[in-house]
């Protein structure tokens, strides 16, 4: 953190009398050194300032600012009592962190902060947020409130908890996500059923501050796990479109312990309940078909776009990097359509490209050739001639390698990082040609194939890489260096507490 954001915090604490968070801002100030030197550390994607990063928790757009939050425990990379850590950005790619957002500190969440929504209500920014308290081997599981008018320092609601328990009395109650309609406030939470089903309950409000229980929205048939997590609702492209985060899912669809996904349907305002909404294994669709996606947030940008970003991560999976004192990290900024055929596209958000500092491959190549990709943190496009032939990319490195397959007799493609349960596939038929769009930062990459039909994000942890081209087909080879865009770049950052400074003065 430069002197620019330290004078506005110093200048807001001044003015509130409140010093409390003090310690914390020199905290942020000693940082970044040691937060640019940790190993496989990523350049362009958003990770803990220190510690372990899972969930979104929000994503809004206040005081010219994208806001971002996400779970974090800033001690060790392992997960633990999560606060909600905070990022900021003008322009959805460049990135700079505030001071925590939530912490677990009171009777109601010392266990933990764990996720809920953002919103901004009458020039406000407010958090809905699920308070964590563990007592033996159960968990009591709250919905909760805090408010900023800054959008850095947020007050609990005095009166928190604003629900105090699950309709069914089980523990697992949690992740609220808030939207208004007119002038009715609806809250649907994630929970399980008396019969162990995942379920969603809705409730409603007049002030946002206290709820009637509604019902149950959503129940599940039986083959859709014990809980569902992290609900989002939101109309896009003529549907409402559900996401869930299920746990404890058995079918062969699935190959990750845990599935976010979704679902379409319409939402009946008038009766408080879907129309044609059925959430089964018959109905539900996998967001992202790689080894490490698990929860998302979602927010409509100023400009109409549906916007998503997600935990690259899972539970039960090994982060190699948590030896070095840090652990996961969040997914680039996607956009959201609906094809038609009522599937959901997801596509890099079009300011991706400004990350791009250097073309440092444009070339063909054909099967059995290879070159050095020169950087760990780089943007790939693929190109192919036909989409009657099979593609392959090999990506190489000393002990491990990536790969990524198109079959043109199968119809699929699939990734592969080796190990025991290292293949994922889903079926694609592109039309014209073969196009693959592929980021790499550090310890991880996101596949999009066409225009965004299928995605896989994976972790990996490579040293330098090789890229070997496989298959039958030519192909046609952009490569982009990418640049740092997290925490770093003084003029970016500049431009973004300048922004911030204005945004208190008017």
């Amino acid at each position: 953190m430069d002197i620019h954001i330290f004078i506005v915090i110093l200048w807001v604490l001044i003015l509130s009398g409140d010093f409390s968070d003090l310690g914390h801002v020199n905290s942020l100030l000693n940082r970044d050194k040691r937060f640019l030197k940790k190993k496989y550390r990523p350049i362009y994607h958003i990770t803990a300032p220190e510690g372990w990063i899972s969930s979104p928790t929000g994503f809004a757009y206040y005081k010219r600012q994208y806001h971002i939050f996400f779970q974090y425990y800033p001690y060790n990379g392992a997960w633990d009592h999560v606060s909600w850590g905070h990022a900021i950005s003008d322009n959805l790619i460049d990135w700079i962190h505030f001071p925590t957002a939530l912490m677990p500190k009171d009777q109601y969440d010392r266990h933990g902060c764990l996720a809920g929504c953002a919103l901004v209500h009458n020039n406000l920014l407010t958090l809905f947020y699920t308070g964590n308290v563990i007592s033996g081997y159960e968990s009591l599981q709250t919905q909760n409130v805090a408010i900023s008018s800054d959008g850095m320092f947020f007050e609990k609601y005095l009166f928190n908890p604003i629900i105090r328990e699950s309709p069914s009395e089980i523990g697992e109650f949690r992740n609220p996500k808030v939207w208004r309609f007119r002038k009715v406030w609806y809250m649907i939470v994630g929970t399980t059923s008396r019969e162990r089903n995942g379920q969603l309950v809705l409730y409603t409000s007049r002030d946002m501050f206290n709820w009637d229980l509604n019902g149950t929205l959503v129940n599940s048939y039986g083959d859709m796990g014990n809980m569902w997590e992290n609900p989002d609702l939101f109309e896009l492209d003529g549907y409402h479109v559900l996401i869930i985060s299920v746990q404890g899912a058995d079918s062969w669809r699935f190959r990750n312990v845990y599935q976010t996904g979704y679902i379409l349907g319409h939402f009946n305002y008038v009766k408080s309940q879907f129309d044609d909404m059925e959430v089964s294994i018959a109905t539900f669709n996998q967001l992202d078909y790689g080894h490490d996606f698990y929860t998302v947030k979602t927010m409509r940008a100023k400009d109409g776009r549906r916007l998503l970003i997600g935990w690259l991560g899972m539970w039960e999976s090994e982060f190699i990097e948590s030896s070095f004192g840090w652990a996961s990290m969040l997914t680039i900024v996607r956009e959201l359509r609906i094809n038609k055929n009522g599937r959901i596209r997801m596509k890099p958000i079009e300011e991706i490209i400004q990350l791009r500092e250097e073309l440092i491959e444009n070339a063909w190549y054909k099967p059995g050739e290879f070159y050095q990709a020169e950087s760990q943190s780089f943007e790939l496009l693929v190109n192919s001639t036909s989409v009657f032939s099979d593609v392959k990319l090999i990506f190489e490195w000393k002990f491990g390698q990536f790969v990524i397959e198109y079959s043109a007799d199968n119809g699929y493609i699939s990734i592969d990082r080796g190990g025991n349960d290292g293949v994922r596939r889903a079926y694609w038929s592109p039309v014209d040609y073969v196009y693959i769009r592929i980021f790499v930062d550090s310890s991880s990459i996101e596949v999009f194939c066409g225009d965004g039909d299928v995605v896989f994000s994976s972790r990996i942890y490579p040293n330098k890489i090789r890229v070997r081209i496989a298959g039958y087909s030519k192909v046609h080879i952009m490569q982009y260096k990418l640049r740092r865009s997290v925490g770093s770049d003084k003029k970016r950052r500049h431009r973004v507490n300048n922004n911030l400074i204005n945004s208190y003065i008017y």
